[in-house]
Parts: structure tokens; C-alpha cells; sequence
């Protein structure tokens, strides 16, 4: 194991102690389950002892071993449970950490940070939920089983007991090699998903183009790339489950031929000639699966170690950035907002998307920022929200510097980009996020037309990413929010590029309303705007013209 693993394991061990009540509560539940299991075991090989060899049915030991099976499985049940929301705890304070970074990383575009968010849950979840849990299920109930095993007959727990050495060390050698496919897996699914997500977008462009064809051998390349790499990851994981029934079987069979031919009398030691007790090797044939219970599951969740461990390299570079200290006068009024000299590249490209873009922005009134698709607008846009950091040239908000001036803009902007989001939640939770105060303010009126359309009204529900609702109305929520909370700086990208005319003519007073009483800028080709912005910015391939 190398310096990156080990340091890896480390940073998901010591997340391991931010939910160590649940899994001590699991730990508890396991242990009973277990011994719950053993007493049913004995209560069932008596049971089935006095039957075969005595022809005595006793239903009075039935009904006891059908309570510990009931015990079993009530225990259990609640291990899991436990397990599971100690899962939840630690993805969910991993996300609250790895968010606002994401969020503000020049790196990644919203796609790419959205896809971390997903990885860390399905990574990182299940190593906490399951991988963890089975780790320490696995130690606890075969240290009590090969205790019981040993005290009544050792030969059968020094069996299980190689097995308990020899299965780790098989893991160990399939698992070599397996953290570096889970690596590459990730990051082509990271990388592809975006491109996928991008084309996904500009569907109606391709199919305008006539670029059809092209794109579909493009996006058919990096399908099979991708599905190759989850391949060599899949036959990591059925290499090590077939090696471990492999070993599972070679091991019970060796307990059932030993204790069979104990039965028999020919097998020496100390009850040569006399045979076995009938129940008491029942008793170790019933419990022996249930040795390799936990270990089954373990090994099932080994490679979840492995997707950890990959996504753990991928995301402790974003948790070791530096946040900066909070500044002072981040409730300043906005005075003025200057942009000078305003260079900007993505990092690692070579392409600058800004050139040298000057621009003195009022402090109330609407600023359009027109283009062609690919001239910046939307990089001047995340820029005006303090999204990218400025590297050349100045960004001044009240005469400030750079890093002020990002941070102020950070806190005191409001920005709805061409894909709004939406919460799970009512749609009147997604205007008024909770906060109605007294509960006199009314939606807004344009507002109307989608509350009119559905049956709840304010109270529908609106789930995955608000897939309930059309993109116009998508916008039109997220204008509403915008109105409800108000900031000093209003920022929106195409906010009429999904309305239809009707609805432009509904929002677009709105928009000039909002824009006495703030700044606002927005991105757009809308032509409706031309008339009614104070400040026009025209963008070609980057350039002010």
C-alpha cells in the first residue's frame, strides 16, 4: 500500500469516529443477533435430534427456537438500521465540508461539482453504511462462534479459523491493482457524464446543425470507454466473490466429512469408536454457514473499500484548500462596481474567454450583456457573482480589492443560471424557502399561471431537481425566490430562453421593476431587453465591441 492509499484510509477511519454512537448501538444489536442465532441452533439440533433418533416431537423446543430465529432477525434488523444512519451522518457532514468548496472551485463547472456531490454518496455511503459495519461484524460474531466451536470441538473451530486467515489474504491479492481501475472509473465517469450532460443540452443545436451523426459516433466512443472500465471494475468484484465460495465451500465441506466421519466411529481421537453426539454435531453443522454469514458480506463489500478509497484521493485535494477568513464590511451598500482590464482563462487553457473588458456598472438599473453563444457572457456572469477568481485585471466592488470584492459579491448576489435549481419540497416552499414571516406576502402575480395549472397549488410537491415543472416555470420560480430575498445584485443567465412571448411580456416589467431598485444584470438574446437596459456590453469571442 502506498503513502496516497494509506493517507486515504486514514481520512476515512477518522470520519469513522463522527458516528461512533450508531455504530456502537450496531456493534450491541449484532452481538445479541448472534447469540440469539447460536441459542436456535441448539434449540433446533434438539429439536431435530429427538425426532430422528427417538421418533419424540417436542413443540415446546420449536417454539423456542422460532422466538431466538424471531430475535435474530428483530437484532439484526436493527444493526442495519443503526449502520445505515451512521452512513447518513458522515456522507452528510462530508457534503456540508466539500459543498461550498465545490461550489466556488475554478476547476469545475456547476456539472462537474454536482457530479462530485453524487460520487460522495455513492462511494462514500456505502463504505460507511456497509463496508464498516461488516468489518466489525465479521470480527465480532466469528471470535464468538470460534469460541463456542473451540469449547465444544476444536478441530472443527481450528477449520474455521484457517478460513478466517487464509479468506483475508485471498482479499488481499484480488484487491491489489483494484483501487487504480475504481480510480480511472471515476474519473472517466466524471469526465463523460459532463460531456453527456453538455450534449444532452445542446440536442436541439446538433439536431439544427445536421451534426447528428457525427455526435453520435463521438458520444458512442466514450460510452464504450466508460463501459469498459466499469467491466474490468465488475470482474475485479466476481474474481473475489467466486474465490471466497471457493474457500466458503471447501470449509464446510471438510467440517461435514470430519464430523460425518466422527459419527461413523472411524475417525480417531477421543470419542474413537463411540461416534459423535448426534445433536452436538448437528449443532456445529447449523452454525458453521452462519460463520461465513458476515464474511460473506464483507468480502461483497470489499470493493466498496476500494470506490472509497479512490474517491477519498479525489476529494481530499478540494477538503486541504485554504479557506479564506471571513472579511470585514460584507454588509456594505453597494456604491460602486467597477470592472477593469478583465482577463480570464480557464485553468489549463490556453484560450482566454475574456479579453481586456472594461465596464462601469451602476448601482441600480439593468445591464444586458449580449453575444453570440461561446463569446463569455456567462463567464462574465459567474465572475459578477464572485463564482471565478479574477487573475488579471480588477473586479472592484466600493473601490475594493479582488478578494474583497469577490467575497462581498459572493454573499450579496443572486444568480439564476439558464438550468435553475429547484428543491424537494412544495413550490411554495421553493418562493418563500420557509421564512413567510407573518404570512401576509403573496406569491407574485405572474406566478399565477403555474398555480392555476396544478391541482395542490402552492402545496404540490416538486422532486428531483423539480422535474414536475417545465423549464419556463422553473425560471419563473426561481424569479419569484429572487424577488421574495432580495440582494443588492440580481444576476440572471437567458432568463427568458425557455418563455414563451406571452410569458416574456408578464416577467419582462418585473424585471425592470426589480432592476429600480438594484442592480441586475443579465445575460440574453432577447431583443426585448435592448429597449429597456441602461447599460449594454456586446461580447464577440471574448472581446468588447
Amino acid at each position: 500500500m502506498n503513502s496516497n492509499q494509506e493517507s486515504a484510509s486514514r481520512w476515512l477511519g477518522r470520519k469513522v469516529g463522527e458516528a461512533k454512537g450508531a455504530y456502537l448501538a450496531a456493534s450491541l444489536f449484532t452481538i445479541v443477533s448472534a447469540v440469539c442465532f447460536v441459542v436456535f441452533c441448539w434449540y433446533l439440533s434438539e429439536f431435530a435430534a429427538s425426532w430422528i433418533n427417538s421418533g419424540l416431537i417436542l413443540p415446546n423446543i420449536l417454539l423456542y427456537a422460532s422466538a431466538f430465529l424471531g430475535g435474530r432477525y428483530l437484532f439484526a434488523h436493527l444493526a442495519s438500521q443503526c449502520n445505515y444512519n451512521a452512513g447518513n451522518i458522515i456522507v452528510s457532514k462530508i457534503k456540508k465540508q466539500v459543498y461550498p468548496l465545490l461550489l466556488h472551485n475554478n476547476q469545475l463547472d456547476s456539472t462537474a461539482s454536482a457530479l462530485y456531490v453524487t460520487r460522495i454518496s455513492d462511494d462514500l455511503k456505502p463504505f460507511y453504511a456497509f463496508f464498516i459495519p461488516y468489518s466489525v461484524a465479521t470480527a465480532l460474531v466469528s471470535s464468538l462462534l470460534l469460541l463456542v466451536c473451540f469449547w465444544i470441538e476444536k478441530w472443527v473451530g481450528i477449520i474455521l479459523l484457517v478460513s478466517l486467515l487464509v479468506i483475508p489474504m485471498q482479499m488481499a491479492v484480488v484487491g491489489i491493482g483494484a483501487e487504480s481501475l475504481h480510480k480511472k472509473h471515476i474519473n472517466l465517469f466524471l469526465k463523460y457524464s459532463a460531456v453527456f450532460y453538455n450534449r444532452l443540452q445542446t440536442i436541439a443545436e446538433i439536431v439544427n446543425l445536421d451534426n447528428f451523426k457525427a455526435q453520435y459516433r463521438f458520444l458512442s466512443g466514450k460510452s464504450k470507454e466508460l463501459s469498459k472500465a466499469t467491466t474490468s471494475v465488475m470482474r475485479v468484484a466476481f474474481l473475489s466473490s467466486t474465490a471466497l465460495e471457493l474457500f466458503v465451500t471447501i470449509a464446510i465441506a471438510a467440517i461435514a466429512i470430519y464430523l460425518g466421519m466422527s459419527l461413523l466411529g472411524i475417525m480417531p481421537g477421543a470419542n474413537y469408536g463411540k461416534g459423535y453426539d448426534f445433536r452436538t454435531a448437528l449443532f456445529l453443522l447449523t452454525i458453521t454457514p452462519y460463520f461465513f454469514f458476515y464474511l460473506r458480506k464483507f468480502v461483497g463489500a470489499y470493493h466498496d473499500r476500494n470506490r472509497a478509497l479512490a474517491s477519498a484521493e479525489l476529494l481530499m485535494p478540494i477538503l486541504a484548500q485554504e479557506v479564506a477568513p471571513p472579511l470585514e464590511g460584507m454588509d456594505e451598500s453597494l456604491k460602486s462596481f467597477d470592472i477593469c482590464s478583465l482577463h480570464f482563462a480557464y485553468p489549463d487553457s490556453p484560450v482566454k474567454v475574456l479579453n481586456d473588458i472594461h465596464l462601469q456598472l451602476p448601482v441600480k438599473g439593468l445591464v444586458l450583456v449580449k453575444g453570440i453563444s461561446g463569446s463569455g457572457k456567462s463567464t462574465l456572469l459567474k465572475i459578477c457573482t464572485g463564482s471565478l477568481s479574477v487573475q488579471q485585471g480588477t473586479v472592484s466592488v466600493n473601490g475594493q480589492d479582488n478578494a474583497w470584492s469577490r467575497q462581498w459579491l459572493k454573499e450579496n448576489s443572486a444568480y439564476m443560471n439558464q438550468y435553475p435549481f429547484i428543491f424537494d419540497g412544495t413550490l411554495r416552499y421553493n418562493v418563500f424557502l420557509g421564512k413567510e414571516g407573518n404570512g401576509s406576502e403573496g406569491y407574485p402575480d405572474f406566478l399565477n399561471r403555474i398555480l392555476e395549472k396544478k391541482e395542490q397549488g402552492g402545496q404540490t410537491e416538486l422532486s428531483h431537481g423539480g422535474k414536475q415543472l417545465s423549464g419556463g416555470e422553473k425560471q419563473l420560480v426561481t424569479l419569484a425566490r429572487m424577488m421574495m430575498y432580495p440582494k443588492p445584485v440580481a444576476i440572471m443567465d437567458e432568463p427568458t430562453a425557455s418563455l414563451d412571448n406571452d410569458t416574456i411580456e408578464i416577467i419582462l416589467p418585473q424585471i425592470v421593476k426589480m432592476a429600480e431598485e438594484r442592480l441586475v444584470i443579465i445575460a440574453s438574446h432577447e431583443k426585448m431587453f435592448d429597449g429597456v437596459a441602461d447599460v449594454v456590453l456586446n461580447l464577440n469571442w471574448g472581446e468588447q465591441v
